[in-house]
């Protein structure tokens, strides 16, 4: 199937590239923007042979993955330094505050993180169990979608992220704690950036640099059609993907997510649908948990005629984690017990989300609401 891309670049809110503002000049690369190999090809034009890439993948390595550039230590003469400075850069965004919750499963730890043009993101390292953790990356500086129990979707969108700054907040975690899994599930909706997300994660998976495998990586989205098309042409069957559904009845979903109504519901399922390529592959399907407002028998019922088509599926029940402006109240334990059992009820695979950093605002849903600074 052929992707539409003129709908990725002009269709949904945010995803213009023009939202994106350079990292480097006109003439540079970005070291955490560019895989080995690549490197290594413009290694060779810049110094008219081939014999640098060796070099160019040591460059590579420590820039993603210790996060320096420093081409004299990996012996570069001084004039080959000099035509690497010139043409190379590395980036990194300055960590102007850090929090961390330690509730009993391990410790949270998230990041506020200061970009070049003085915007902030943030990034949330999770514990998975079995000394392995999970990082959640942001893709944007705020978000376009809206999302009314989403503390991000107050903020708007004020630009995407580059590949760059994507792989810069793994590349910065990497130096405190290991990074097993990453999920683009922070700050922004990652398929409205969808040229520096495929570049960031073709950095990530390169063997030569951090090589994470294709199903340490996970992209959650509210249902971009066309980006997640495109997400299948890569070819990765391993790629994990998951889908904010919130509400499988459309009205109510135009509620909660105004701005994600572009796609119905129906073609959302045939795009899940088309995705899968492999049998055994679980999509992720994600459910804030709003008390009074979709957590009836009615929405679970709604959810199962939703799931019914796509195979193999988990459900992951997440209590709503309010922002400054709350549009409900906290779901109580018996509250969560009782949908979690409805879905149960009607054959559907429930995974049901240890709350985990609501106390220092980085639950799902938390992110952004006091990190921007004039610019």
């Amino acid at each position: 199937m052929q992707v539409d891309k003129k709908a990725l670049s002009d269709g949904d809110p945010g995803s213009n590239p023009g939202n994106a503002t350079p990292a480097t000049g006109p003439k540079t690369l970005d070291l955490l923007a560019t895989t080995a190999s690549e490197l290594a090809r413009a290694a060779a034009t810049w110094f008219g042979t081939s014999k640098g890439a060796g070099l160019a993948r040591a460059v590579h390595r420590d820039a993603v993955c210790k996060a320096t550039f420093s081409p004299e230590d990996l012996g570069a003469g001084p004039r080959a330094a000099a035509v690497w400075r010139a043409h190379a850069t590395m980036q990194l965004p300055t960590v102007v505050a850090e929090q961390n919750e330690d509730a009993g499963h391990g410790a949270i730890h998230k990041r506020l993180l200061q970009l070049r043009d003085g915007r902030t993101i943030e990034s949330v390292s999770l514990p998975m169990g079995h000394d392995r953790r999970s990082l959640c990356v942001s893709t944007q500086v705020g978000c376009a979608r809206g999302c009314t129990f989403c503390e991000t979707g107050r903020l708007g969108l004020l630009r995407n992220l580059t590949a760059g700054e994507i792989v810069a907040q793994v590349t910065l975690q990497r130096q405190h704690t290991t990074v097993d899994q990453i999920v683009f599930q922070g700050m922004g909706e990652p398929l409205d950036n969808l040229d520096a997300l495929l570049a960031a994660m073709r950095v990530l998976h390169d063997p030569n640099g951090i090589g994470l495998a294709q199903d340490r990586m996970t992209v959650c989205t509210v249902g971009h059609v066309p980006g997640i098309d495109a997400l299948r042409e890569l070819g990765w069957k391993r790629l994990g993907l998951s889908l904010s559904l919130n509400s499988a009845d459309e009205s109510r979903r135009a509620e909660l997510m105004p701005h994600s109504v572009r796609y119905s519901l129906l073609e959302i399922q045939q795009a899940l649908m088309r995705y899968r390529q492999r049998k055994n592959l679980a999509l992720g399907v994600h459910w804030c948990l709003l008390p009074g407002i979709n957590d009836t028998a009615r929405d679970a019922d709604q959810i199962a005629e939703f799931l019914a088509p796509l195979g193999r599926t988990f459900l992951h029940v997440i209590p709503f984690n309010p922002g400054h402006e709350p549009i409900t109240a906290l779901p109580s334990e018996a509250e969560v017990v009782h949908f979690v059992g409805l879905l149960r009820d009607r054959g559907i695979a429930v995974r049901r989300r240890i709350t985990k950093g609501r106390s220092v605002m980085a639950g799902c849903g938390q992110l952004g609401s006091t990190t921007q600074t004039a610019v």
